[in-house]
Formats: C-alpha cells, sequence, structure tokens
C-alpha cells in the first residue's frame, strides 16, 4: 500500500516502517466528515418542519426541503475545511521508526 506520510525519521524507499496518525485528529475529522451533515440535516428538518408550521405549510415538504438545503450546504463546508485540514501535519501520518529494509 502507498501512503503519503511525513518522514522525519529518514526513511527510504523499500523501508519496512512503522506509521502513526494522532487518534484524536482521526476522531475530529470522522467527525467533520460523517456526523457534521447528519446533523445539519437533522437540524434542518426540525427548522423546516416548524417554519412550515408558522406559515401554513406542509410539514413534511418544509422539513425535507430546509434539510436537504442544508446538508448541501454541509457538503460545501466539509470541503473546505477538509482542505485546510489536509494542510497542517496534525493530519497527516507520519513515520515514527524504521523496522529494516527489503
Amino acid at each position: 500500500m502507498e501512503v503519503d506520510v511525513l518522514n522525519p525519521v529518514g526513511a527510504r524507499i523499500d523501508d519496512r516502517v512503522v506509521i502513526y496518525f494522532q487518534t484524536a485528529s482521526l476522531l475530529k475529522a470522522s467527525f467533520l466528515l460523517y456526523f457534521f451533515p447528519v446533523l445539519v440535516l437533522l437540524g434542518g428538518a426540525l427548522l423546516g418542519h416548524q417554519i412550515a408550521l408558522a406559515r401554513n405549510w406542509d410539514p413534511s415538504l418544509g422539513a425535507a426541503a430546509i434539510g436537504f438545503f442544508g446538508l448541501f450546504l454541509s457538503f460545501f463546508f466539509v470541503k473546505s475545511q477538509g482542505r485546510k485540514l489536509a494542510n497542517r501535519n496534525d493530519y497527516k501520518p507520519r513515520i515514527i521508526r524504521v523496522l529494516g529494509s527489503h
């Protein structure tokens, strides 16, 4: 498997290495990618339902419309945040030890 990693130990091609990834970074990235859009969808659906009731519209249609609009917007937010996180070293795996070479 090929993975782009930080190489502070000076490993070379064909070396067997141990790769480390911070758990906190993985959890933050997972939350942003998986849970945030779902939370926005649910929040938008609740908001859309309340707005539709206040304006005497169909509550299901209001919930679906605002919920999916929020979900759509959350994808752009996740993509922009993902680009920012990809440039930070604490979100990149790193080689911590060379085990040997082939």
